[in-house]
């Protein structure tokens, strides 16, 4: 893995950190340990976290490009074990976009992964059949830092339309992207029913 690979999950972490998701953080910052057993970011990210006892592995070796994906692979299978799909999703998109497209068993996670991901949001989100709602005040959408796809999505909400008919309306994005963003949207608190 690159440099720039090593940073992008520590940043994940954290910005799992500040959701509140301290194991699922966890996970990435002792992820960039296995990877580089030096990282004195990562090693300080999960002591700050109150996690006692981490250590810096005692020896450090250099991995290759199939260690690498070998660690991957039981990352993934690690998180599919404690059902964290939707970490497991954003990892295995995470390394796609680094060009671990050709790997066919990555490729196959990804199916796997977002077949099971859409069974969560259809039985958690009521099929989309539901007219969703904000449950907070416009004014404290900014707190919650969301991209323009989310805000586009808020902007719909008008309380007659379902989640289906307002992915219907938003035909220029990906229907699981969609999902995605409504599962979001509802596990944040900022849309309900």
């Amino acid at each position: 893995m690159s440099p720039e690979d090593i940073e992008k999950l520590l940043e994940d972490g954290l910005t799992l950190y500040g959701y509140g998701k301290t194991d699922d953080a966890i996970i990435l910052w002792r992820k960039v340990l296995e990877i580089d057993p030096d990282n004195q970011k990562a090693i300080d990210y999960i002591q700050s976290a109150g996690y006692t006892g981490e250590q810096k592995a005692a020896e450090v070796h250099r991995v290759t490009t199939k260690d690498a994906e070998f660690i991957n692979i039981n990352y993934i299978r690690d998180l599919l074990k404690s059902r964290r799909f939707e970490l497991a999703y954003e990892f295995l998109e995470h390394l796609v976009e680094k060009d671990y497209s050709s790997n066919r068993q990555i490729m196959a996670y990804i199916s796997l992964v977002k077949a099971q991901l859409i069974k969560i949001y259809n039985e958690e989100l009521y099929n989309f059949k539901k007219v969703p709602k904000l449950n907070i005040k416009e004014q404290d959408i900014v707190k919650y830092n969301l991209d323009k796809s989310d805000g586009y999505i808020i902007s719909m909400i008008d309380g007659y339309s379902s989640m289906e008919e307002i992915m219907q309306t938003i035909s220029t994005v990906d229907r699981f992207e969609l999902m995605k963003r409504f599962y979001k949207l509802t596990k944040l608190g900022i849309t309900g029913f």
